[in-house]
């Protein structure tokens, strides 16, 4: 393979920790400033972050060709860096990659913990990583399609836990399938936080509308 090149812009205006600054890559543009905990900003992404960003993007890539490669079921995969800094000066200690993988089999978890052990090791971007720093994996959690036509009923779960099961089912769902939400309110809040977070990656259609009993067919839109 030819040696590939990447550029970055970097712009930072203002003063001291109280700049704000871009960064242009592709045709992104990325708004970044000194994170609050450290006595800056806090607006857009840090320096920090974007480094973190940059190690979970290439995992993710690396683990989900891992996965194809070692014909493990796969639908989509979801990553959760944590990120800890310490220390002065400050320095970045630990990172650690937590894998969701949706549309698995939770029969072969051992397998996909395997190629995400793997996917740590042969992600280059973390290779990069000086040996001070402590890069690990979390434990992975294999979620098993979402047949058609299920129906999720929330209305016996504490309001806390509802958000949390509902996106993960959501997100589980095949392209052009659909499941049936039942709720004891109106889930319209559900609704606008779906659209602001997937897009219009899914459709939306009431099939109860009170006064006590809510159902909403939500689907996973084709293409």
């Amino acid at each position: 393979m030819d040696d590939l090149e990447f550029e970055v812009t970097t712009r930072w205006s203002g003063t001291g920790r109280e700049a704000l600054g871009t960064v242009e890559t592709g045709d992104q543009v990325l708004a970044w400033s000194v994170p609050a905990g450290m006595g800056g900003r806090g607006e857009g992404s840090s320096p920090e972050e974007l480094l973190a960003s940059a190690v979970a993007t290439c995992y993710t890539g690396t683990l989900s060709s891992l996965l194809t490669r070692d014909g493990l079921r796969w639908e989509r995969v979801q990553v959760r860096l944590l990120e800890r800094v310490e220390g002065q000066p400050m320095r970045i200690a630990e990172l650690v990659v937590t894998p969701e993988v949706l549309g698995g089999e939770p029969d072969r978890r051992d397998a996909y913990q395997a190629a995400a052990n793997l996917a740590r090791e042969r992600c280059f971007i973390g290779r990069h990583l000086r040996p001070e720093v402590q890069y690990r994996v979390g434990t992975v959690s294999v979620q098993p399609p979402v047949a058609p036509g299920d129906e999720l009923d929330v209305r016996t779960l504490p309001p806390a836990q509802r958000h949390q099961l509902i996106f993960s089912t959501i997100d589980r769902l095949g392209e052009g399938t659909q499941l049936t939400l039942v709720n004891d309110h109106d889930p319209l809040p559900l609704r606008y936080q779906l659209e602001a977070t997937r897009g219009d990656a899914f459709s939306w259609e009431y099939l109860e509308e009170g006064p006590k009993t809510w159902r909403v067919r939500i689907g996973r839109r084709a293409g």
